[in-house]
């Protein structure tokens, strides 16, 4: 449906100007409230960025020892990144409260003009109106006249008297008659005024929507951009809480924490080494036969490599598999 203001603002009371000019007034009200409803969202956004800078802080200030320590930052980051989101968006909200306090300045002072432009065309209404309001009295003038003579007449009054009432409704039927021809000459020129202004108040009002709606389709725009990126720091979130499994929170506190790898070898009784044996034949070469080791203790002669535990093995592999994955 095409809407034309030309259509819609007659009437027989001519109200139409009084009701185009005050819905151009209440768009500079709307522009105005518009600025206070965005500035009360920035103010709790901004409540919201505290609130969410409270809980990085709060986060950040437990306990960062234990198997559950690296959960506490990802509580951390995901908080941290909130508060910047809603950060964010206070900025954006309080760009777009200024532009409107911008336009509605701008809308004030064009409003001036459009009461002077329109200056004749509410002068065109208050004398439509006025002779209005005077065709009616002098319409109900000429009939109570009329009234009055008919009730003379049937009541057989003098001749005189009848005349003298009969002059008074002809003298009221002129005055209505005036009044009728100045209502139609003043009705062309109103109509005219009147066309022409609808037209002007219609081009106001789309422009100024339009206007409205580039603020409002802006701010749905942040609104949606900071819910879209919410989202994303939820979904970060919920990855990051699946991944650290119990397997892997302990995995990480054994190679940060771990103390070492080997447990206690056994420790052996080892007899004291003496002075050799002096032989009672002294020129006598010894003979030396078999194990060229005797007199050695067993310890010495046979050393021994500790075998490698089975949990060494474990943490080795482990430490290999994270420094492959880095």
């Amino acid at each position: 449906m095409t809407v034309d203001f030309n259509d819609y603002f007659w009437g027989e009371k001519n109200n139409g100007f009084d009701v185009l000019y005050h819905n151009m007034k209440y768009g500079l009200v709307s522009s105005k409230e518009l600025a206070d409803f965005f500035r009360e969202r920035s103010s709790t956004e901004e409540n919201n960025s505290k609130a969410f800078a409270k809980l990085a802080k709060q986060a950040g200030s437990c306990c960062m020892h234990g198997t559950f320590s690296p959960l506490w930052q990802v509580l951390k980051s995901s908080a941290e990144r909130l508060s910047t989101l809603h950060s964010q968006m206070v900025q954006k909200v309080s760009d777009l409260v200024k532009e409107i306090n911008k336009y509605a300045d701008d809308l004030h002072k064009k409003h001036k003009t459009v009461k002077e432009d329109e200056s004749g065309t509410l002068e065109a209404v208050q004398i439509i109106q006025s002779t209005t309001t005077m065709v009616q009295k002098a319409k109900d003038a000429y009939t109570q006249k009329g009234l009055e003579v008919e009730k003379l007449k049937k009541e057989n009054n003098s001749p005189k008297e009848i005349e003298k009432a009969e002059a008074k409704l002809k003298k009221a039927q002129e005055d209505y008659r005036s009044y009728v021809e100045k209502y139609n000459s003043v009705k062309e020129d109103f109509e005219r005024k009147m066309s022409v202004t609808c037209r002007h108040f219609q081009e106001l009002e789309v422009t100024h929507l339009t206007q409205m709606k580039e603020f409002l389709n802006s701010y749905a725009q942040v609104v949606q951009w900071t819910h879209d990126q919410t989202g994303q720091v939820h979904t970060e979130f919920k990855r990051q809480c699946l991944e650290f499994t119990v397997d892997r929170l302990l995995e990480q506190f054994v190679l940060s924490k771990y103390t070492g790898l080997e447990k206690p070898g056994l420790v052996d009784v080892e007899e004291p080494l003496t002075s050799p044996v002096q032989e009672t034949e002294p020129n006598k070469p010894c003979k030396r036969e078999g194990n060229q080791n005797a007199g050695i203790p067993v310890t010495q002669a046979m050393p021994t490599h500790p075998k490698t535990s089975r949990r060494t093995t474990s943490l080795l592999n482990l430490f290999m598999s994270n420094s492959q994955g880095m």
